[in-house]
């Protein structure tokens, strides 16, 4: 789809605006703002924090707990993989217990950019924290670390810019790490938005609420989080590592975490288990923007070549995807409305793990998917997008793909496609 539009439901589904130039000078300009944000974090007061971790986000003192929802759990079905000649593979089921759920109020408090952290008085709240273990990767290792065996200490590494730092009347907190990706954007960020606007009632009465953002979000994971808010705000963009001080502070708690694990077995219990509720949550929150037709269309989700899980033979796969009346396209060329009409008009959609398979969950239910995932089944999360399946009522399968290197495996490398096992799904998928 680099070329003419094509056809949609009678008409034309416009690509995202701009051509290629405009692509190549937002490119520019944004690695111009990565820079300046780099001088700024360079030239800015520097402080390192020593901070206590508090197990209970009472201890962080100055809080008020405005709702909680306790005993809360998951449940995946088992994911589908096929293996060389589709000989299938299948995961277990899972039923987990996710995080309790509670809005806060805070009075007086600094955050940090790019992290969950809420520090007051030598002490932080950052409930994710206390769900990892050693064999966690760090999600922020400039920012913080822990200093201490017991991991109740942690040394936090902040700036304020040189010609004064930012302050805040009343915050709505929506920072995290990773939350520059579109997956963890749409499904942890949007849904603690949702959880507030639910339950914030009465009490967070006032003229204008200043929503936290990190610096790097993507455009039109701002235009999502635009379409949810029902009261006047402002948003105010938080440099990575940048201390901001509020005198009020509504901070919703994580939903569900997402654990970094790349270098051990992973433990599907304990580094991933997606919030039904969360997942829910986004797709009844724009059922507006979903096309009700019977869905008819196939899509391949292509890869750029910069981007990590390259597929080394992408030609090939491209051609056999061609071959069988496929649309090959970017989901990043299209407005975040354009991609659940996409999503939701498309009866089949197939491509290599990446965020661009979140809109799954605004496909309709009895469609079908395909994700190219790596063949480790010891170190690789198959569940990733399954919670989006189940609650889309999507039909979704792995097709293993062989990695580049078997030796020091990381669950971003490259990897090659059995062309012939695809086109075999393929027929199998569409018949």
């Amino acid at each position: 789809m680099r070329g003419d539009q094509e056809k949609f439901s009678g008409g034309c589904l416009p690509r995202r605006k701009g051509n290629r130039l405009t692509k190549v000078a937002e490119k520019i300009i944004n690695g111009l703002k990565r820079r300046f944000d780099l001088v700024i974090r360079k030239t800015g007061r520097k402080q390192s924090l020593s901070l206590g971790l508090v197990n209970d986000h009472n201890e962080i003192g100055g809080v008020k707990t405005l709702c909680s929802n306790t005993n809360r759990r998951t449940d995946f079905t088992a994911p589908i993989l096929y293996d060389q000649h589709l000989e299938v593979i299948r995961q277990p089921a899972i039923k987990a217990a996710v995080p309790d759920g509670y809005l806060l109020e805070l009075t007086g408090v600094g955050v940090v950019g790019s992290t969950r952290a809420v520090v007051r008085d030598r002490r932080v709240l950052h409930p994710e924290l206390l769900h990892t273990k050693t064999t966690h990767d760090s999600k922020a290792p400039d920012l913080y670390r822990f200093t201490d065996a017991a991991r109740g200490n942690l040394n936090f590494n902040t700036f304020t810019p040189m010609f004064g730092g930012k302050r805040v009347k009343v915050g709505i907190h929506l920072l995290k790490e990773h939350s520059f990706n579109y997956y963890h954007w749409l499904f942890e960020c949007l849904p603690r938005l949702k959880y507030l606007i639910e339950n914030i009632g009465s009490s967070g009465h006032c003229d204008k609420f200043t929503i936290l953002i990190d610096q790097d979000i993507l455009e039109e994971g701002i235009i999502a989080m635009r379409r949810l808010i029902t009261f006047p705000f402002e948003i105010k963009k938080v440099r990575r590592g940048e201390l901001v001080y509020c005198d009020r502070l509504f901070y919703t708690s994580p939903l569900w975490y997402s654990l970094d694990n790349s270098k051990h077995r992973v433990d599907t219990h304990r580094d991933y288990a997606v919030d039904k509720y969360a997942v829910e949550t986004i797709r009844h929150s724009f059922l507006d923007l979903k096309k009700c037709s019977a869905p008819t269309r196939k899509i391949y989700l292509r890869r750029a070549a910069s981007q990590v899980r390259r597929i080394i033979n992408s030609d090939e796969v491209e051609q056999v995807m061609r071959n069988n009346g496929f649309e090959i396209l970017y989901a990043h060329d299209f407005s975040f409305a354009d991609q659940v009409a996409l999503f939701s008009s498309s009866k089949v959609v197939v491509g290599a793990s990446g965020a661009a398979f979140s809109n799954m969950v605004f496909m309709q239910p009895g469609t079908k998917a395909v994700i190219f995932s790596p063949k480790q089944l010891e170190v690789f999360n198959y569940y990733i997008f399954q919670q989006q399946a189940d609650v889309a009522q999507v039909e979704l399968a792995h097709l293993l793909a062989v990695p580049a290197k078997q030796d020091n495996f990381f669950i971003h490398d490259n990897f090659f496609v059995n062309v012939e096992d695809l086109e075999k799904l393929v027929k199998q998928l569409t018949i």
